[in-house]
C-alpha cells in the first residue's frame, strides 16, 4: 500500500516525519502548499496525491525556465502555473477516459430488432473485392449498347428468354474481360 505524503498527525513515528511536505526546502514547501489547495476539491485520494506532485513538479520546471531568464516565480506565478496543471491534469484524465474497449462477444440488436454478436457483423474476406467491382463496371460502360442490353437483359429479365445473339455477346464480353483482367 503506498504511502501517504500529505501531512499526517504526528505520533512520534519517525516515518510520518520524513513523508512531511512541511519538511520540504523554501520554494519547495510553498509550493506544496499551493498544491494541497488546489487538491483539496479532488474526490480520489490518488489523483489528489497525482496532482500534488504534478504541480509541484511544474512549479519546479517553470521555476528553472524563469531562473535561465533572469527571473523568479513569484507565489501568483505559482498559484497560476498550479491552475494549468490541474486543467491540464484534467484534460489527460479525461482523454484516458474516452478510450474503452469493446468486448466482440457483446450482443447488439440489428435494425429489424434481432439480437447479434458483435463478431458476426465483421466483414469477412468473401465480400466484393471494391477494386474488381470498379474495373469491371469501366469495362462493362466502355462496351457497345448491344452487349449492354443483353447483359441487362440477362440480369433484370429472365435468363432463359435470351436468343442465341443475346448469348454470344455476353460470352464475348466474359472472355474479353478475363483478358484484360
Amino acid at each position: 500500500m503506498p504511502r501517504r505524503t500529505q501531512r499526517l498527525p504526528s505520533n512520534g513515528d519517525g516515518d510520518r516525519k520524513a513523508l512531511d511536505y512541511n519538511r520540504l526546502p523554501d520554494p519547495y514547501r510553498e509550493w506544496a502548499k499551493i498544491a494541497r489547495n488546489f487538491a483539496l476539491n479532488v474526490d480520489d485520494p490518488w489523483d489528489k496525491e497525482d496532482l500534488m506532485h504534478n504541480i509541484i513538479e511544474r512549479c519546479m520546471e517553470v521555476a528553472e525556465l524563469y531562473r535561465q531568464q533572469g527571473r523568479s516565480l513569484t507565489k501568483g506565478g505559482a498559484i497560476r502555473v498550479a491552475q494549468y496543471t490541474r486543467l491540464r491534469f484534467y484534460q489527460q484524465k479525461k482523454r484516458n477516459k474516452r478510450v474503452a474497449t469493446i468486448s466482440l462477444n457483446t450482443m447488439i440488436v440489428d435494425e429489424d430488432g434481432y439480437e447479434t454478436e458483435l463478431s458476426e457483423t465483421i466483414a469477412d474476406g468473401n465480400g466484393i473485392d471494391l477494386d474488381e467491382w470498379l474495373d469491371l463496371k469501366l469495362f462493362y460502360e466502355s462496351r457497345t449498347e448491344r452487349e449492354r442490353k443483353a447483359i441487362q437483359k440477362m440480369l433484370k429479365k429472365n435468363w432463359r428468354t435470351l436468343s442465341g445473339h443475346d448469348w454470344r455477346l455476353i460470352k464475348r464480353f466474359r472472355a474479353e474481360y478475363k483478358a484484360v483482367a
